[in-house]
């Protein structure tokens, strides 16, 4: 998730934040983002509950506030703190939806995603379904097969796994087929995810 906290702090760079200091918020993302990437997820989503924890925050950018629901949420998720994370997912959807997408940069699609593979590591199998199927409606298939064919075609995957666990193997199987297809059409190997967020990995106790 770099990518998408390196150009938030562009962002900053360019307008500026009403939450801190830039300096201080760059550092705050770069700190919390290489904490995500080195396994250290405790660390990161304290770093993002303190950037919450600024009563300014309510004054700055929708697309900061969109991208650091989005990453809170990811860093409660792995810890298990599942409720909290599905909290944060939804807030940065709904930030996004009434903001619109152009304004916070696509964190719709992130934010409805995540919620699917939440609700998969938990073996929520009929909620997982239900977010999927809302971004895959939100998607055109044949423009994400051929623009993102390695986003759409895990996505499918996911989708495929949730409708399994759901009981549901006709679609599933129709599911993966698709994802399947989508890899062997594109010419040079599709970037795989290689890092995705180890939901439920790293469970501890609520303390704060």
């Amino acid at each position: 998730m770099w990518k998408l906290i390196s150009g938030l702090i562009i962002v900053f760079s360019m307008t500026g934040s009403a939450v801190a200091a830039e300096k201080t918020v760059t550092a705050y993302l770069q700190d919390a983002a290489a904490a995500s990437q080195r396994g250290d997820w405790n660390t990161a989503r304290s770093i993002y509950s303190r950037l919450f924890a600024d009563e300014r925050l309510a004054q700055s950018d929708p697309r900061f506030k969109a991208v650091l629901h989005y990453e809170y949420g990811r860093a409660l998720g792995v810890m298990c703190f599942f409720k909290e994370a599905e909290r944060e997912f939804i807030a940065g959807n709904e930030i996004d939806k009434n903001d619109g997408d152009k304004q916070t940069g696509g964190v719709f699609y992130l934010s409805l995603t995540q919620l699917g593979r939440l609700n998969l590591a938990q073996r929520k199998f009929p909620e997982a379904v239900s977010y999927f199927e809302q971004i895959l409606g939100e998607l055109d298939p044949v423009i994400s097969a051929n623009t993102a064919p390695s986003f759409y075609s895990n996505l499918l995957d996911d989708y495929a796994s949730a409708l399994s666990g759901a009981g549901r193997s006709e679609e599933a199987d129709v599911a993966g087929k698709r994802a399947a297809e989508i890899r062997a059409s594109v010419k040079t190997a599709p970037r795989a995810i290689v890092d995705p967020t180890p939901y439920g990995t790293q469970c501890v106790k609520k303390t704060d």
